[in-house]
């Protein structure tokens, strides 16, 4: 009997996100290529076959089943209204690992001060829909034109307003506009087929490789951290420590000390060194970890 070949068909975003995605792949364990000629993405799992598309579009072709799984933004399933099974935040932007604000922004010399002021104006947005909800919570009406390209420099020519993604902040600057209200944040989600997500083989190959990216992701907020302490300081030690768990004990053979194993935020680790290093900590090392999985 010929053997089948099963495949995943994973939605690889193209633009924006691809670099993030592409990283969080390689933290996972797997080897990335990416064609940028041919539009093509390849990593060395014969299982999953990659296939690059528009992040916008990404959430209606995983609904329909074109895709059985895909990387896009949060933003863009609540706009296009997609049925899909959402399954991990990985939590990064546009040229960093930090949400993005869904904004509405007018030029800097704009006497609109709320988005009151934009009652019979034109609005460019990615998010047609969600906009247009934002408008009618508070009761403005005004024209909303879709855009697939970024709106900062339609502003103020081609538009009075634009509801657009911030990462950095950097495109509204250099286009001289201000921003009136934020509407929600977003960030990429891992999302399936639902019936795709029912299948056994393809829930367990989708459910793996959420867990492998989602703690890729967090590998990179977490470090490691090792240290030795005497048995008379133990007591501080524990208390300093912020830890997943319970930090890792060992009693060093022959010696009144013990080798102290623990993973902590990057953030806390700058703060909690020094003050380890007072309590009389000695042999204290940060090292990197690339998953984290709680």
């Amino acid at each position: 009997m010929k053997k089948i070949n099963k495949k995943l068909k994973f939605g690889f975003p193209w633009e924006y996100l691809r670099e993030g995605a592409a990283e969080l792949f390689k933290r996972a364990g797997y080897r990335v290529n990416i064609d940028e000629r041919s539009y093509r993405i390849e990593i060395d799992d014969p299982e999953i076959e990659c296939i690059t598309s528009k992040v916008e579009e990404m959430a209606p072709l995983v609904e329909k089943g074109i895709l059985d799984v895909g990387i896009t933004e949060k933003v863009f399933i609540l706009d296009s209204g997609a049925k899909v099974v959402e399954l991990a935040d990985l939590d990064y932007g546009y040229k960093t690992w930090e949400k993005a604000k869904i904004v509405l922004a007018v030029p800097e010399n704009s006497k609109i001060k709320s988005v009151k002021g934009l009652r019979g104006k034109r609005i460019a947005t990615w998010v047609p829909e969600i906009t247009k909800d934002y408008l009618r919570k508070h009761k403005v009406k005004a024209e909303v034109e879709v855009t697939n390209v970024p709106a900062e420099p339609k502003c103020p020519i081609l538009f009075d307003g634009i509801v657009e993604f911030v990462n950095t902040g950097e495109s509204l600057r250099k286009f001289h506009l201000k921003v009136l209200d934020t509407l929600m944040e977003t960030s990429p989600w891992l999302i399936a087929n639902k019936k795709s997500f029912k299948d056994k083989w393809k829930r367990k190959k989708i459910g793996n490789l959420a867990i492998l990216l989602q703690g890729a992701r967090l590998g990179q907020e977490y470090a490691g951290l090792m240290l030795h302490a005497s048995n008379e300081i133990m007591e501080k030690v524990f208390r300093a420590l912020p830890s997943l768990k319970k930090p890792t004990v060992t009693h060093l053979r022959g010696a009144n000390l013990f080798d102290v194993l623990t993973v902590a935020k990057k953030k806390e680790i700058r703060i909690l060194i020094p003050k380890l290093k007072k309590i009389g900590c000695t042999d204290i090392v940060e090292f990197p970890v690339n998953k984290v999985v709680i």
